[in-house]
């Protein structure tokens, strides 16, 4: 759905719009027409695609992000017991990962302004059963990868990176995914790369990503592709205990068109933060996003476009900002709701707003506004102009 116009004025932004066309259609046309959909050779050429894009030597794609993270933590062997530490202000995916393999998730307050880990506060929380650091890179902002993988070297721990907003990510010169021990993408359907549903694990360690492949099915030594494909062999072995975590050939046609235009995708995305940043300066009640030090080869993926708001200089708290904005019919969302205040995570792990105080104070501030690679000027504009007039009719 577009924006709605009315005398070529614009009445409604959706928070996401789909970006796909003709070649979308045509790549899953093929893999039906080909009788393969399962995961075969279009899979494998993602993954290609994918390595060749990050400069990652292995890539494995996966039916998730979720899956991806469990893959990482699994095949390095961490187990009941274990701890791992991560961040309460991200989806509860990241802790569900460290959950499954039975070890206890660590949650560090995050840095206020970026909204991600510091490498200074994730120390503070290291233990003797820590065994692998899960930072998230919020939003597509970078995480501080040198120093985190100087602390996970001197702490002797393994650095996995929580990626799923970091496709076109990139720290001083290199793409996430290409730094640490592995790092987890995801492929959901309003990712800066989408196929749908899905994911990819990026590792440097070729016995890491043959463990990780084969934990991905069944623990299985040969894929149906393998067994079922001409000169192939219905022989197999199951050699541990592993998932179906798979990727299918079907969804990734949907990613290989998509990677086409990836480029394009991510200029598009970063204009249109600009021209919100450029917009919403004006205003002295907003937040704006912290951008990385593009001069030193850090560049933001701008998933998703973070405005927050100045408390202190408006009469209405967030909930009622929103309440306010979606009368403009504007899609909006928050992110993310943090772990403490989810019951699940709140009961088992006794976890508090006080004791993240960062955490809790961005979460009372942020508001998620539309942001996607065919969102028009006028479209950003609108929301703007929206955002403004709200700043100034409750402006305290």
């Amino acid at each position: 759905m577009s924006g709605k116009k009315k005398n070529n004025a614009i009445t409604a932004v959706p928070f996401y719009r789909q970006s796909f066309g003709g070649d979308e259609y045509r790549e899953i046309k093929d893999t039906i027409q080909s009788g393969w959909v399962t995961t075969g050779k279009k899979t494998k050429m993602l993954e290609e695609a994918i390595a060749g894009y990050l400069g990652s030597k292995y890539t494995i794609a996966t039916n998730s992000c979720t899956s991806a993270m469990h893959l990482l933590l699994s095949a390095s062997g961490i187990k009941a017991g274990d701890e791992v530490v991560t961040t309460p202000y991200t989806f509860a995916s990241t802790s569900e990962a460290i959950l499954y393999t039975g070890a206890k998730p660590v949650y560090v307050d995050i840095d206020y302004e970026t909204l991600n880990l510091t490498p200074e506060a994730t120390a503070q929380k290291i233990g003797r059963k820590t065994r692998a650091l899960l930072p998230v890179h919020i939003a597509g902002f970078p995480l501080d990868m040198t120093s985190f993988s100087k602390l996970a070297r001197s702490k002797k721990v393994k650095l996995f990176d929580d990626a799923a907003h970091a496709i076109g990510t990139s720290y001083k010169g290199k793409k996430i995914g290409s730094i640490g021990d592995g790092s987890a993408f995801s492929f959901y359907a309003t990712k800066n790369l989408t196929t749908g549903e899905g994911g990819m694990v990026s590792t440097q360690n070729k016995r890491f990503a043959e463990k990780i492949r084969l934990l991905s099915l069944h623990g299985m030594s040969k894929g149906a592709w393998k067994r079922y494909s001409a000169g192939g062999s219905w022989r197999y072995d199951i050699s541990e205990l592993g998932y179906k975590y798979n990727m299918s050939d079907l969804v990734a046609s949907l990613g290989l068109a998509q990677f086409k235009k990836f480029d394009s995708f991510q200029k598009k995305r970063t204009t249109a933060a600009a021209r919100y940043i450029d917009n919403l300066s004006n205003f002295d009640a907003i937040k704006l996003p912290t951008v990385p030090n593009i001069a030193s080869g850090s560049t933001h993926a701008w998933h998703l476009f973070l405005m927050r708001l100045r408390l202190d200089r408006l009469k209405i708290d967030r909930d009622q900002f929103i309440e306010e904005i979606k009368k403009y019919n504007i899609g909006i969302s928050v992110h993310f709701i943090p772990l403490f205040y989810q019951s699940y995570y709140a009961t088992r792990f006794k976890l508090t707003p006080k004791q993240f105080p960062n955490a809790d104070l961005a979460f009372q501030e942020v508001i998620t506004l539309p942001l996607y690679p065919d969102i028009k000027r006028a479209e950003i504009d609108y929301v703007c102009d929206a955002v403004g007039q709200i700043c100034k009719k409750y402006r305290r």
